[in-house]
């Protein structure tokens, strides 16, 4: 067995200890963490800059989960697995390294600041080898899980860089956005319990239409009260449309359209209903 597929060496470095730390986290590549850890920094930073942040994880997301179903290459052996979470789903490539580089790789470029780009690469290495750990993934799942995302944050910065959001109305990127996702759906592979994601594409929807500038008033001492607590909204809403989806949805269209429904809804409550019943109370401009 090469390299690459091996993961018989992690057997001889695993402790208690080290378990507890790559388990937690582990935990920062997966979606309830993503959106809650998003939400936050919507709220309490930046609309804009995490609603790009949004829209490239979607993104990234998107492609991770097509790719996995596509190739459909197996994890390693159970004998080595610890978390899980995974279920039945398939190895190539890893999901957490790619979203850990576009995520944290976009907001260290963004900020351009040594310490935090110093951090943001300590924290992609330990998210990807994390997935080693717990014996998930294999080498080959997490280099290119990391290639991959770098290449999506490269390309996301060059049409940053030049300007291409600015040059196109909202109604265009609205048709582009539906032209991506009827595309990724028509052309998912078809294969029984690995379907996508109707939820998340709503998801993504959503939240590019309900993007706000509203910020609350940093003068006010209880700002990160307010960030928490609409943090905690966001999380109680996920639970209970989640949990709507689950039982509403079906592998009909009919189904799929409730489903892309509910997840256009989280995403409204998120980027358009919070930020205004802030300035209902006259706590956000």
């Amino acid at each position: 067995m090469s390299i690459w597929n091996d993961l018989s060496w992690i057997l001889d470095i695993r402790s208690p200890a080290l378990l507890v730390f790559f388990e937690t986290i582990s935990l920062a590549g997966y979606p309830t963490f993503l959106i809650l850890f998003i939400s936050f920094g919507y709220f309490f930073w930046s609309p804009l800059r995490f609603s790009r942040v949004a829209m490239l994880l979607f993104i990234s997301g998107l492609i991770n989960a097509f790719l996995k179903v596509y190739f459909q290459d197996p994890r390693p052996p159970s004998e080595f697995m610890l978390d899980p979470r995974v279920g039945n789903s398939f190895g190539w490539p890893s999901g957490h390294s790619q979203i850990a580089v576009t995520l944290w790789g976009l907001l260290a470029y963004e900020l351009k600041k040594r310490w935090i780009s110093l951090s943001a690469g300590l924290l992609i290495l330990a998210i990807a080898f994390s997935r080693m750990y717990l014996g998930v993934h294999d080498l080959g799942d997490v280099i290119s899980g990391l290639l991959i995302g770098l290449l999506i944050l490269i390309l996301w910065q060059s049409a940053v860089n030049l300007k291409i959001y600015e040059q196109l109305s909202k109604e265009i990127w609205i048709l582009l956005i539906l032209t991506f996702q009827l595309i990724f759906f028509l052309f998912y592979p078809q294969l029984e319990g690995h379907e996508p994601s109707i939820w998340f594409l709503g998801v993504m929807l959503g939240w590019y239409l309900g993007i706000s500038n509203i910020n609350i008033n940093t003068g006010n001492l209880s700002y990160i009260f307010i960030c928490i607590i609409s943090t905690i909204v966001v999380f109680l809403a996920m639970i209970l449309i989640t949990q709507l989806e689950e039982n509403l949805g079906a592998d009909t269209y009919s189904g799929y359209l409730i489903s892309y429904s509910l997840g256009m809804t989280f995403s409204l409550i998120v980027t358009w209903f919070i930020p205004r019943t802030w300035r209902l109370l006259k706590l956000a401009s």
